[in-house]
């Protein structure tokens, strides 16, 4: 059998075995602590800005966006917003690769509900080291593309 074969099997493997954690975990997130979740040097994105969102959960963000390093400090800020979180995300699509996980979805805040985003990087020990959660402002698209149409 060619290196190359061999290669591309072990990688295969390598794939299929992340898959199954990100889902185990995915599917086991309400029976795990943070600490079981997180990473020691975990680093967690709010990214809000872009549909004017300044506050979730207790949390008061300057500017609409946030970054947080460290477990105790992530630990610190997913627990004043997840209850909002858990309550207002509807999530109508996983996307996973290797030990990347996006979820898409959207999110209700009050009265108003925007696109969201949750991207998730796993290490190879299960534990999450990249968090980012973003809202998506979907009127530059929709602009662009009644651009393109009345273009053509």
């Amino acid at each position: 059998m060619p290196t190359s074969d061999v290669a591309r099997q072990i990688e295969a493997i390598e794939l299929a075995r992340a898959k199954d954690m990100a889902q185990h975990v995915l599917e086991n997130w309400d029976w795990m602590t943070w600490n079981e979740l997180l990473t020691d040097d975990v680093v967690l994105s709010l990214r809000l800005a872009s549909v004017g969102i300044s506050q979730i959960g207790d949390l008061h963000l300057a500017g609409g966006n946030l970054h947080v390093d460290g477990r105790e400090d992530v630990k610190r800020v997913l627990k004043s917003i997840y209850g909002d979180i858990k309550r207002g995300l509807t999530v109508t699509t996983e996307i996973m690769s290797g030990y990347d996980v996006a979820l898409l979805g959207n999110m209700l805040l009050g009265a108003k509900s925007w696109p969201m985003v949750i991207y998730m990087e796993f290490d190879k020990d299960t534990k999450i080291k990249v968090i980012t959660i973003a809202a998506v402002d979907l009127q530059p698209l929709a602009d662009s593309i009644r651009s393109a149409a009345q273009a053509a």
